[in-house]
This record gives structure tokens, C-alpha cells and sequence, in this order.
């Protein structure tokens, strides 16, 4: 028997999982007409035909059902060897790494990065947090995390999810108010928002235009000093929900406010 290819069997547990040359093809990046050629390589290596192939699909035969399970068992410990790999990399790096952002998105790594430092233990982070974006051209840091898309041409940029935002309270405000609150009677209800230099901040200017809403009563100059305030019964305040929903004593008012979604 010739020496056989992995890439070859990889191809035909590929075969196996979609059900036609075609799906196996497209995953792939190759044509159909290429795949079948080298199944045809890999039945002649073996010499056995592994799988039937009609207009529908293809279907392995009892041999190349055994073929194909062994070929998967090949797949998880390739997987396995370069998860090793990673982990040894992991080990090996070492320095530090600056992030910039703003508040909410800090509030996010800041409680989320312990497992960072367990798998990359020899790696530094320092967090900056900044409504003023620091400059990467000049490694004021290595790392931003805006919820824009930067315009400079020599930067590379990934879309990392939405960071979405609802209205809060704690559950002390909820009962106390909990009539305004089902009529959504605004003008009846205390406010927690940004301080006057902020207040064109979207979250905010979304809060303002409540219809009948006061202006929030407690001013903050930073996100974290109203979550702060809504969360010792303050009143209501906008809030990123990932943030919120940490909170067991938080309600949402509005669980989910659309307009203020962000693109991260």
C-alpha cells in the first residue's frame, strides 16, 4: 500500500461530514472535480473503494466508514498537538501590553482578564482607560478598543461584537415606583445620569429625551459613579447591560435600548 496523505484523509472525512463533494469542496476551497481526484488517489492508495458515490451524495462504505472514524481520531490529536503548541507559545510570551478604552469596555476586561493571566502568566497588562482615544502610531498603546472604526488606513481593525445598553434600577426604586414604572411615567421618576460636560454623551442625550423625564437629580462625570448610584437607589440610569446584568440587585426598566447599540 502507498504511503497515504493526511491532507488526502482529511479530504475524505470532510466527504463524510457534508454528504456530497460539492459541500466538501466549498469547505475546503478547491473544486468538486479536484476533490473527486483525490478520493480516486486515496481509494487507489488504499485499495479499496470508500466511498459510493450517486447523484444525491456519497455515503462511505463499511471499509471506509472504519477509515473514516480513524481519520477523525487523526483530526483531534492534530488538534490536540497544536493546543500544546499554543500552550507552550502561551508560556514563552512575555512583556507588556497596553489597551486603551473607555470605561464600560474597561469595566469588561478588568473582570474578565484572570484567565488571560493564567494561560499567558509572563504577560503584563495595564489597562488605560480614557474617553480621549491614545494615539497607536505613537505607541501611547498597543491596543484600542473603541466603539468606532478608526479611520487611519495603517491600522488593523476587528469587529468584536455590540455593546448594547438597557435602563436600570435597583430593586428598592423598582418597588417604590413600580406604578410609574409600568406606565413608563418618566416625569415621576429620579434620574442618574452624566454631568453637564457629558451630557452629549448618546446615553445620555437618549436619557434627557424621555418624554416629560427630568434631568437626572445625581450627575457623574464617569459611567462607573452612575452604576454606582443606580445600584444604592439613586434612581434610574443607562446602563451597559453587560455590566448591569452582573448586578443581582439591578431591574431593568428597559431591558434593551436599540438606538444606543454600538459596534465594537
Amino acid at each position: 500500500m502507498k504511503q497515504l496523505d493526511w491532507n488526502d484523509l482529511r479530504m475524505l472525512l470532510l466527504v463524510a461530514q457534508e454528504g456530497t463533494l460539492r459541500g466538501a469542496a466549498r469547505k475546503v476551497g478547491v473544486s468538486a472535480a479536484t476533490l473527486a481526484r483525490r478520493l480516486d488517489d486515496l481509494e487507489q492508495a488504499v485499495g479499496q473503494k470508500l466511498v459510493e458515490r450517486y447523484q444525491g451524495g456519497c455515503i462511505p462504505t463499511a471499509f471506509g466508514a472504519d477509515i473514516v472514524a480513524l481519520a477523525g481520531q487523526m483530526g483531534e490529536i492534530a488538534l490536540e498537538v497544536e493546543r500544546t503548541r499554543d500552550r507552550q507559545d502561551a508560556h514563552a510570551a512575555s512583556g507588556l501590553v497596553r489597551i486603551n478604552t473607555d470605561e464600560w469596555l474597561s469595566y469588561f476586561l478588568t473582570t474578565r482578564f484572570a484567565r488571560f493571566h493564567d494561560a499567558y502568566p509572563n504577560v503584563e497588562v495595564e489597562i488605560v482607560t480614557s474617553h480621549r482615544p491614545y494615539s497607536l502610531a505613537r505607541r501611547e498603546a498597543d491596543i484600542a478598543i473603541r466603539p468606532y472604526r478608526p479611520e487611519q488606513l495603517d491600522l488593523v481593525t476587528r469587529r468584536l461584537g455590540t455593546l448594547s445598553f438597557g435602563l436600570y434600577c435597583s430593586r428598592d426604586v423598582a418597588v417604590r415606583h413600580a406604578a410609574a414604572l409600568a406606565s413608563e411615567d418618566w416625569a415621576s421618576l429620579p434620574f442618574v445620569g452624566f454631568d453637564e460636560p457629558r451630557a452629549e454623551f448618546q446615553s445620555d442625550r437618549w436619557l434627557r429625551a424621555l418624554p416629560g423625564a427630568p434631568a437626572p437629580w445625581m450627575r457623574c462625570s464617569y459611567g462607573l459613579g452612575i452604576l454606582d448610584g443606580v445600584s444604592h437607589g439613586a434612581g434610574l440610569g443607562v446602563l451597559a447591560t453587560f455590566l448591569a446584568t452582573d448586578q443581582l440587585d439591578l431591574v431593568a426598566a428597559l431591558p434593551h435600548i436599540p438606538e444606543l447599540d454600538q459596534e465594537i
